[in-house]
């Protein structure tokens, strides 16, 4: 008896010493991590510039969401928010839609059932560019050869070049804006530098832009204060 009660106390030691040797399990790398915070929304972009106008062109494909730049394109600008709280551009179409380059909205002709007249309406009026094309590094020759015909410089704007995502006015040639414009999609359009004026870009939507398909229609644009 006394035998059995020795050989079990040996057994229970070397159990107790088994024990204290082995080390704890490592921490689980699934619910020890510190928990991440929220992602901040990213849906929409920041501006470029501090003042800036929102606008939003509402589609059946969704929404898009603009901020126009009064630094660099002021005339546009007012041109653009006059236009839509007149309701202008209320059931206007994308009348032209070119895949990897531009859509293009604005033209009042749209509206009708005639597609042949497409592209060639506007307000009523024209007006001037907005361009300064020192801000878009073109050369002393591309600006003699556009000012030769017939464009009206400026150096005293922040103009944007021809980057995706941007808005500018579609045009017949310098200085014939009116209410059309296009909205740069897949690629930057550097060859379109100096030659149309850039007057905001997309901060959120460029989902919807990619989606529009040529005879979308724009339901209305709103000017967000």
């Amino acid at each position: 008896m006394r035998k059995l009660l020795i050989g079990a106390g040996i057994v229970l030691a070397v159990i107790v010493i088994l024990l204290v040797a082995i080390p704890p399990p490592a921490p689980s790398s699934q619910n020890d991590e510190p928990e991440q915070a929220e992602a901040p929304d990213s849906s929409e972009k920041t501006p470029r510039y501090e003042n800036f106008v929102k606008a939003r062109i509402v589609t059946a494909a969704g929404d898009i969401v603009l901020a126009l730049y009064p630094d660099v394109a002021p005339k546009t600008v007012e041109n653009f928010i006059q236009l839509t709280q007149e309701g202008f551009y209320d059931g206007v179409t994308f009348h032209r839609v070119v895949p990897g380059f531009v859509i293009q909205a604005g033209d009042p002709l749209s509206k009708d059932d005639d597609p042949s007249n497409d592209g060639s309406g506007g307000p009523g009026y024209t007006f001037e560019d907005e361009i300064n094309p020192q801000a878009l590094g073109l050369t002393e020759e591309a600006i003699a050869a556009n000012e030769e015909r017939g464009y009206l410089y400026r150096d005293d704007l922040a103009s944007l070049p021809m980057d995706i995502g941007v808005i500018a006015m579609a045009n017949s040639g310098p200085n014939t804006n009116g209410s059309q414009f296009f909205i740069v999609t897949e690629s930057p359009q550097p060859h379109l530098n100096g030659l149309h004026t850039v007057f905001g870009d997309v901060i959120s939507g460029m989902d919807v832009v990619l989606r529009v398909a040529q005879g979308e229609k724009i339901a209305t644009v709103r000017i967000e204060e």
